[in-house]
């Protein structure tokens, strides 16, 4: 089963830029004769049931009707194909929640690698509960039993917090497609002990150096917890989690030995997902429960730098990602769970907000980029009370000529050249399609990638004042080149 957040090959392919351009502004509503916009979709605020849950609506917690409505269009037309759900939780209130394409209320959602999140908090609890010292652990300490294989012998110096942080330094390879047998996730469910095929795998960096995505990390997170505890995840969550928040419907994915996946085995409904997103927006706390320690939310969500860092300038914590994204002059910090397909939950503490968005999506279909985009063309609009549409300006043409060169990815072997034409930059890559991009500034540029959304390009300078660096943002992943002349 490959369950990963994101395939770095797929990623790549996203990065030379598969997909065309569609426009540079969202595409007008139907209109009526009278010319007033045809509307499919009419709000309704969510009901209140017996699930702990608070309801209100929209204008209630000052979020922008419109942009919303415009968003559920969208989903509607088919421009986020597949969606299963989307809910909006603000100041601790559900104020959104729609169910697409045969979904309902009740349906069980497989998370993927969402579930690593969750993990991450059952650490924090297994910390809280004194079952573990602290972080800076040996994983080597819990398994004793395992003392012939490579980890044993050759990595002492890998720690909790090196599997919490994808930074342990193993060999490990998720770049595949899911039917590929040298897929590791994969390769390790067909392998009858997955713990031995963890360890057996070759140090290839040293411990806490390098990012390094690894499903097998999270996997041996979830059996310390059991040898810690003497309860395994399914018990142990039961125990510390689900129960104390009120959570009865979910189900952990189980294998032929018993073995339960902390890594991408973990099925929700959505409501209950966004429990899980008021776990971070609380700091550990929700309602007058105190689920998991402050400081663990703290250190859980912050970025946590290495020497070689994720490709895509996303930042790391302990199993969740870190965004952020520009509102005015502010930067707005995202955190947020993604699992392939299209599960995120996203956690945007200056909104007080929380954002579930579940999907069926191929890779293909951009299931790593489009809740992102979802997000940043309706969602953080809303919630900020920003227009959604760029205004598209005109830019003096030795201005654009700072930006003509050819770039580098800083980790793919991949180039693409920046060209001018009618007040717009073309971006090019080797055999594949053009892309346009509008001026909205002197240095940020938008296009609308088909299949996808909008994209922006943007440049920094040097001491000079020329056009050094560029960055390509698709929802809160930064795509990041260097100019090579």
């Amino acid at each position: 089963m490959f369950c990963q957040g994101l395939s770095l090959r797929y990623i790549s392919a996203m990065t030379v830029f598969m997909l065309s351009i569609a426009a540079c502004t969202h595409s007008p509503p139907i209109t009526t004769e009278l010319g007033k916009p045809q509307r499919e979709y009419t709000y309704q605020a969510p009901i209140r049931i017996d699930d702990g849950w608070q309801v209100s609506s929209l204008a209630g917690e000052g979020v922008d009707e419109e942009i919303i409505n415009d968003m559920m269009e969208a989903i509607l037309a088919g421009k986020y194909p597949n969606t299963h759900s989307v809910l909006l939780v603000k100041n601790g209130k559900l104020i959104l929640e729609e169910y697409f394409n045969g979904n309902k209320r009740d349906d069980l959602h497989y998370l993927a690698s969402v579930t690593k999140s969750v993990t991450s908090i059952l650490i924090g609890i297994s910390l809280d509960e004194d079952l573990l010292t602290d972080v800076d652990q040996n994983v080597s300490d819990w398994f004793k039993d395992y003392q012939g294989t490579k980890w044993i012998s050759k990595k002492y110096n890998i720690n909790i917090k090196h599997l919490l942080s994808m930074t342990a330094g193993i060999e490990w390879d998720e770049n595949r497609s899911a039917s590929d047998p040298k897929l590791d996730y994969s390769a390790m469910h067909r392998d009858g002990d997955w713990i031995r095929y963890d360890f057996n795998k070759d140090l290839v960096s040293s411990p806490g150096k390098e990012f390094n995505y690894n499903g097998g990390l999270s996997v041996l997170l979830g059996e310390i917890i059991k040898r810690a505890s003497g309860l395994n995840a399914e018990k142990f969550s039961e125990k510390h989690l689900f129960g104390p928040l009120g959570i009865s419907h979910y189900r952990w994915l189980k294998y032929n030995d018993g073995s339960i996946d902390t890594g991408g085995g973990l099925l929700l409904r959505s409501r209950d997902m966004a429990k899980i997103g008021q776990i971070v927006l609380g700091n550990g706390k929700v309602e007058d429960k105190q689920i998991v320690s402050k400081q663990w939310i703290i250190e859980s969500t912050k970025n946590h730098p290495v020497e070689k860092a994720h490709p895509l300038g996303s930042g790391y914590g302990y199993q969740w990602w870190i965004g952020e994204i520009l509102i005015g002059s502010d930067k707005v910090k995202i955190v947020f769970a993604q699992g392939r397909g299209g599960q995120c939950i996203f956690v945007i503490p200056k909104a007080n907000a929380i954002v579930v968005v579940t999907s069926q999506l191929r890779d293909n279909d951009g299931g790593f980029f489009r809740p992102q985009v979802m997000m940043t063309e309706f969602v953080i609009p809303a919630l900020f009370h920003q227009s959604p549409v760029a205004k598209i300006i005109n830019v003096d043409q030795s201005k654009l000529q700072e930006y003509l060169g050819d770039y580098e990815h800083r980790w793919f072997n991949i180039t693409a050249s920046v060209m001018i034409k009618d007040n717009k930059l073309i971006v090019a890559s080797p055999g594949l399609e053009r892309i346009e991009f509008f001026p909205t500034s002197q240095t940020v540029f938008r296009g609308i990638i088909e299949n996808i959304g909008a994209a922006e390009l943007s440049f920094s300078k040097n001491e000079s004042g020329i056009g050094d660096d560029m960055t390509m943002r698709i929802g809160f992943t930064y795509i990041l080149f260097d100019k090579i002349k």
